[in-house]
């Protein structure tokens, strides 16, 4: 471990990701659930377009202050300059992204695949989508999230804490604090996201690049929002509205 490599910066990031974040998701679904209780129409579009905000602001934020203080931007991983090997793990994601997309149909398509899902979707059916405009807009949240959170996860806060621990350890790290991060899902939800989290790590490590798990994030959280809208809109579920989803990161 090399603590001298841990600088003002870093632990700023630090902060920002394991205090900041967690609190401001938790503070988030609170308000939405008081804006539903109390019968506010946009209460999830409202809640939607304030994340979408956050995430960018948040993104750009931390990308915007490692470029001032004049860091490389290669630990970042943000290029697409594949070689050798590391198309093996872009060729598995790629995969993945055709499992998950096929998941998430066979799943719409059938009411039993629909009632594990709404029986998975524990605190997040409040965010879950109830009709096409919400949908529209959770897609634009997933990509943002797809985008925005590999940024702040893999690229920022993995590249101050490789120096720290090393690469895979700094994997472990940053999926966990990645799961801390949605800790409005509750404790399953935190371990289901920190999980995943491992899932983008080693697909960022590998590849050399962001834009894999990027995109497959993007993919996962497009087919949570669609099959909870699904779901939500079953005969079985017709009568059963609200409390939170199936981890949407």
């Amino acid at each position: 471990m090399n603590l001298h490599a841990l600088d003002l910066f870093a632990a700023a990031v630090l902060v920002y990701l394991v205090v900041v974040i967690p609190l401001v998701g938790i503070w988030d679904a609170r308000r939405l659930k008081a804006w539903t209780a109390a019968g506010r129409p946009d209460a999830r579009l409202a809640t939607y377009r304030w994340i979408l905000v956050l995430e960018w602001v948040s993104a750009l934020g931390l990308l915007g202050a490692w470029m001032a203080l004049g860091r490389p931007a290669a630990p970042l991983r943000l290029g697409l300059g594949f070689a050798g090997w590391q198309w093996l793990p872009v060729g598995v994601t790629a995969a993945l992204v055709v499992v998950q997309l096929w998941q998430s149909r066979v799943a719409i398509a059938d009411p039993r695949g629909l009632a594990k899902v709404r029986r998975s979707m524990g605190d997040l059916i409040a965010l879950a989508p109830r009709d096409a405009r919400e949908l529209r807009v959770f897609g634009s949240l997933a990509i943002t999230a797809g985008v925005c959170e590999e940024i702040m996860y893999r690229g920022v806060l993995l590249a101050v804490t490789a120096p720290v621990v090393g690469p895979w350890p700094a994997l472990a790290v940053t999926s966990a604090i990645f799961g801390l991060g949605h800790a409005y899902q509750g404790a399953g939800g935190v371990l289901k996201t920190g999980l995943v989290g491992v899932l983008f790590g080693l697909v960022t490590l590998l590849s050399g690049s962001l834009v894999p798990a990027m995109v497959l994030h993007a993919v996962i959280d497009i087919s949570a929002g669609q099959m909870m809208h699904a779901a939500l809109h079953a005969p079985a579920a017709v009568d059963d509205e609200p409390a939170g989803a199936p981890s949407a990161g």
